[in-house]
C-alpha cells in the first residue's frame, strides 16, 4: 500500500509538473498575442507623415500668382510720398512757405492734396493748411527725384490767414469734446423750447 501510494504521488508529481509546463508554455505564446494589436498603431503614423508631405509638396509645386496691379519700377513722370513729405514749399517769388507734413490720399488712392505746415518756429506754434495737389507745381531738383522743389501760388500771409487743416480723427476729437458737454461745446445751455414758454 505504501508502494502504491509513492507511486500515485510520483505520478501525481509528474501530471502537475506537465501542467505546469504547459501553463507556461501557453502563457509565453498568449503574451506577444496581447501584444500585437499595438503593432498597427505605429504603423499609421508613417502614413499621416506621408500625406502630409505629399500636401506640402503640393503646395510648394504650385506656380506663385502674379501680384494684380504690382509696380515694379517707378516711373519717370511720378515721385514718392517720402520725398513730398518735409519738402520745403515756396511761392514764386521764392519766399518760404512752410513745408509738407503730410499727403491726404482719397479712397480710390488719388493724392487729393498735401498738408503744408505754415508759421511757428523750429516746429512750435505751427498750423496746418492743405492744398489741392494739383495746386502745387513740382520741380525736380536732380535725376534721382529725391528732392524737389514745390511751388505755390500764394504767399506765406495768404497761408497763416487761411482756416487750418483738421484731420477726420481731430473732427471726431472737437465732437466728442462738444458730446461731452466741456466748456469748449457750442451746444445752447437751454433748449429751445424751455425759451418759448418763458415768453409766454
Amino acid at each position: 500500500m505504501t508502494r502504491s501510494s509513492t507511486l500515485a504521488l510520483a505520478l501525481f508529481l509528474g501530471l502537475t509538473s506537465v501542467a505546469m509546463a504547459q501553463t507556461s508554455t501557453d502563457t509565453g505564446t498568449q503574451a506577444p498575442a496581447t501584444t500585437q494589436p499595438a503593432q498597427p498603431a505605429p504603423a499609421a503614423t508613417p502614413d499621416t507623415t506621408t500625406k502630409s508631405d505629399t500636401m506640402a509638396t503640393t503646395d510648394q509645386s504650385k506656380p506663385a500668382k502674379p501680384v494684380e496691379g504690382q509696380i515694379v519700377l517707378q516711373d519717370q513722370n511720378s515721385i514718392l510720398a517720402s520725398t513730398l513729405i518735409g519738402s520745403t514749399v515756396y511761392t514764386p517769388a521764392d519766399e518760404t512757405v512752410g513745408d509738407i507734413n503730410d499727403v491726404i490720399v482719397g479712397l480710390d488712392g488719388k493724392i487729393q492734396g498735401v498738408v503744408i505746415g505754415v508759421g511757428g518756429f523750429l516746429g512750435l506754434g505751427e498750423k496746418d493748411v492743405a492744398v489741392q495737389m494739383d495746386k502745387l507745381t513740382v520741380q525736380p531738383q536732380d535725376a534721382n527725384k529725391s528732392n524737389v522743389r514745390l511751388i505755390l501760388n500764394s504767399t506765406k500771409a495768404d497761408l497763416e490767414a487761411a482756416p487750418e487743416f483738421k484731420s477726420v480723427a481731430a473732427q471726431n476729437r472737437d465732437t466728442n469734446t462738444g458730446s461731452s458737454g466741456s466748456t469748449g461745446s457750442t451746444m445752447p445751455a437751454n433748449p429751445p423750447a424751455s425759451s418759448g414758454s418763458t415768453n409766454q
